[in-house]
């Protein structure tokens, strides 16, 4: 009884920092320095105050699927039922050669400054997504390592308190619902694995193709990754391959259902899925290229904000990076050694495929476009996070390990002061627009 109340103060800490932390993030970032940000939001204006949805000559992210700015839609239209001016879509002038520069890339100045709650409310909505996305990353982690609050503690406060997220998950966008989708077929996954109930697993195929087509397409490895693991379950299975037939017709189900009603939605997904999967940058790939992308996705996995423009110092991302690295590598030694014997060793087996079908879809992504991004790894930043610190937790002394999880905080609360004091404060934050 006493862990369970050290374990619940821990979380209430955790969580506490993490809606500090974003929605600093929020209030410091000017509007619409956020990847993105002013797409996003015009797409859920639109909608709301014309009721039409933009095409994608008006606006590139058109083919994003729709569910999150139907949301905004209605968070917009129920603002503007207070005051229209709140929620407008103002656009000052805009630097377009800063982007990837550390400067402001808008003029917001006294003269045309407005507070557009709209925008603020959707990002604060988008706070509370990813705290969602967090409890559910929380509730795999329990199924995981049900005998090890530490590792859990652990991961939880290094997936909440890493500076990209916090910045993206602060900022309108669809990827903090695309995240918290992906959170949940995570948690279904770990879920189907551990327990036998089959209508659980039909419940998650039904999950896993809806979701990806209404919130955002980077949930995609995640959902595969779930329909492999309940594919094998039955497969291995004598007695339970029937439901691979049963689930082949929900399959086809679901898709004729969404063809036939959201054609739009199937039409926008398949060109963008032929587009990643089977396109090549015209440039070409080269080792620079490689090298440039791969920089860049690591950068802004942990933290580089506003438009590739300011981040943490490039020793600490690299730092971060193979500390990251090693612990899955020792992990993955400790799972090689036991095998089967390895407690929970199916839930450890979903969990890596989760992290690598993602990783592996950002770096197929990085050969397409030079804007591949590390948020795009977020669908799978549970997964990601906990095998990191897997690894350590392993090595360290059993004295030490109830540490972990302190150490972690401290170390990323510390890294978004530093990016706050040496980057967004110079160069974004205007208290009065100069």
């Amino acid at each position: 009884m006493a862990n369970e109340v050290r374990e619940r103060r821990w979380l209430v800490l955790i969580f506490s920092l993490y809606f500090l932390l974003a929605i600093g993030f929020s209030l410091l970032m000017p509007i619409w320095e956020a990847p993105d940000e002013p797409a996003h939001y015009h797409l859920a204006w639109r909608l709301a105050r014309k009721g039409s949805y933009a095409t994608e000559e008006l606006n590139y992210e058109a083919i994003q699927p729709r569910a999150y700015y139907y949301f905004g839609a209605q968070v917009i239209r129920a603002l503007d039922k207070i005051n229209p001016r709140l929620s407008d879509y103002y656009f000052p002038r805009e630097y377009k050669y800063n982007i990837r520069v550390a400067e402001r890339r808008f003029d917001w100045n006294e003269k045309n400054y407005r507070f557009l709650l709209g925008v603020y409310a959707l990002r604060w909505f988008n706070i509370l997504f990813g705290a969602l996305a967090l409890w559910l990353n929380w509730k795999a982690f329990k199924l995981i390592a049900p005998d090890e609050p530490a590792l859990r503690l652990a991961a939880l406060a290094l997936a909440a308190l890493t500076p990209q997220y916090l910045h993206i998950m602060s900022s309108v966008s669809n990827d903090a619902l695309g995240t918290l989708a992906s959170t949940l077929l995570f948690y279904f996954a770990v879920r189907v694995v551990k327990e036998p109930a089959n209508w659980l697993a039909l419940s998650s195929i039904i999950f896993a193709l809806v979701l990806p087509l209404t919130t955002k397409l980077t949930v995609l490895p995640v959902s595969a990754a779930l329909l492999v693991a309940i594919a094998g379950k039955w497969f291995f299975s004598f007695q339970q391959k029937r439901w691979l037939i049963l689930s082949g017709g929900v399959i086809l189900f679901c898709a004729g259902f969404l063809y036939f009603f959201f054609p739009e939605t199937i039409q926008t997904a398949s060109s963008e899925i032929m587009w990643r999967l089977f396109s090549l940058r015209k440039k070409g790939v080269d080792a620079d290229y490689l090298k440039t992308v791969s920089n860049q996705i690591i950068q802004t996995y942990w933290g580089k904000v506003g438009w590739l423009a300011v981040g943490l110092p490039v020793w600490v991302v690299n730092l971060l990076t193979a500390l990251g690295l090693t612990g899955m590598a020792i992990h993955i030694g400790w799972l090689i050694k036991w095998k089967t014997r390895a407690p929970q060793f199916n839930l450890w087996v979903i969990t890596f495929m989760i992290a690598f079908f993602t990783i592996l879809a950002v770096a197929r992504n990085g050969l397409t476009t030079g804007a591949t991004q590390g948020r795009l790894l977020f669908p799978a930043i549970g997964a990601i996070s906990i095998l990191m610190v897997s690894g350590w937790h392993d090595v360290l002394p059993e004295r030490l390990r109830p540490k972990i999880s302190l150490i972690l905080m401290v170390l990323m609360v510390v890294l978004n002061i530093v990016l706050w004091v040496f980057g967004v404060l110079p160069v974004y934050y205007q208290p009065f627009l100069d």
